[in-house]
């Protein structure tokens, strides 16, 4: 593909089912070999390595339908990824935190102590306020790490810039510091009307979603396909099918669209529609995230994203504590910098 080999990355063109290709690339001789054409390729790329006897590469597939997982490692892959079913989860989360105090993805770093992305939601007693007049940290004792400010991160966010319904708190703490801050983030309004969570797109990412969202709120599933599952058929982006699935009355609309062109415009258009709504995006790439937030969102995860994470924590050995946050988060040795104070090692300013 002409435009990998612009960006100064080696390619070359072949089938990756024959050996013969394969043998080209120098698998023999390989760390690891990525397989991410389509279920059926990936498994049959494997087969086509453990027929040459490669034995060091490790051999990693990604699968679209995670019961597809179990005949790739029938192939003989090491690994198999299913980023799509994390992604379903990981949007799931947003919803069920957001009705509820209680801390959900937070990441254990030590004993009670732990860093967590808090969406501060529209109608909290933060929105409006900047981050110094906030009073976060006198408050509840939580650190404010960072903060994502429609798109753009911040860290540490400077004390003039203000907190609105598309900030992203990344703040570390005592879980009950942290569920203390989580509470100043809900909007009262929407736990007390509620409203259904309208999920738009019903591959196995938004199957995932409704699966992980259970009974805890009241879905709508909004899918071009008339198929089990599905509430109301049509195209997300047009007004006639949001209406019959009530924007109107909605609390949170979750675009789990494979198409990022498509999920841009239906944000916007419900964006238009309902104002107020809370909007959860899947960007496939991550070059679309940030059109993402400009189009409304208030909270987006990308496909790429994610399965880079995986990637790199097994392929390169990252201690990756998570895949699913907006910022990654690693745990490092002190290496050279044993011995210094925090002030001497000056690490933001170096780094």
């Amino acid at each position: 593909n002409d435009r990998y080999s612009e960006t100064d990355l080696n390619v070359m063109h072949g089938d990756p089912e024959f050996g013969e290709t394969l043998s080209a690339a120098d698998v023999e001789d390989a760390r690891a070999l990525v397989c991410d054409v389509d279920d059926e390729t990936n498994a049959s790329i494997v087969l086509a390595a453990r027929g040459m006897g490669v034995e060091d590469a490790e051999l990693i597939t990604f699968v679209e339908d995670p019961d597809i997982a179990a005949y790739h490692r029938y192939a003989g892959a090491d690994d198999v990824f299913s980023p799509r079913q994390l992604i379903g989860e990981s949007l799931a989360k947003k919803v069920t935190a957001g009705v509820t105090p209680e801390l959900d993805g937070a990441i254990e770093i030590a004993e009670d102590f732990d860093i967590v992305e808090l969406p501060v939601q529209a109608g909290s007693e933060i929105v409006g306020r900047t981050v110094g007049d906030a009073g976060i940290r006198e408050r509840t004792g939580a650190n404010i790490v960072g903060a994502w400010f429609r798109g753009e991160f911040a860290s540490p966010p400077p004390p003039g810039a203000r907190i609105d319904e598309q900030t992203i708190l990344v703040v570390a703490g005592r879980e009950r510091q942290l569920e203390r801050l989580k509470e100043l983030t809900l909007s009262e309004r929407r736990r007390r009307d509620g409203g259904p969570v309208i999920v738009a797109g019903y591959d196995e990412v938004g199957t995932t979603v409704v699966r992980e969202i259970g009974g805890a709120v009241e879905t709508v599933v909004v899918d071009r396909r008339d198929v089990d599952g599905v509430d109301v058929v049509g195209d997300v982006t047009t007004e006639e099918t949001l209406h019959e699935a009530r924007i109107d009355e909605a609390s949170t609309v979750i675009i789990a669209i494979s198409d990022d062109t498509t999920t841009v415009f239906a944000t916007l258009v419900i964006r238009e529609l309902n104002p107020d709504v809370e909007i959860i995006a899947r960007a496939d790439a991550t070059e679309s995230v940030r059109k993402l937030y400009q189009a409304g969102a208030d909270y987006v995860l990308a496909l790429a994203t994610v399965s880079g994470r995986m990637l790199a924590s097994t392929i390169l050995d990252e201690e990756v504590i998570s895949f699913d946050q907006q910022v990654e988060i690693v745990r490092v040795d002190c290496g050279s910098l044993v011995g210094r104070t925090l002030a001497e090692a000056d690490v933001r300013a170096r780094t």
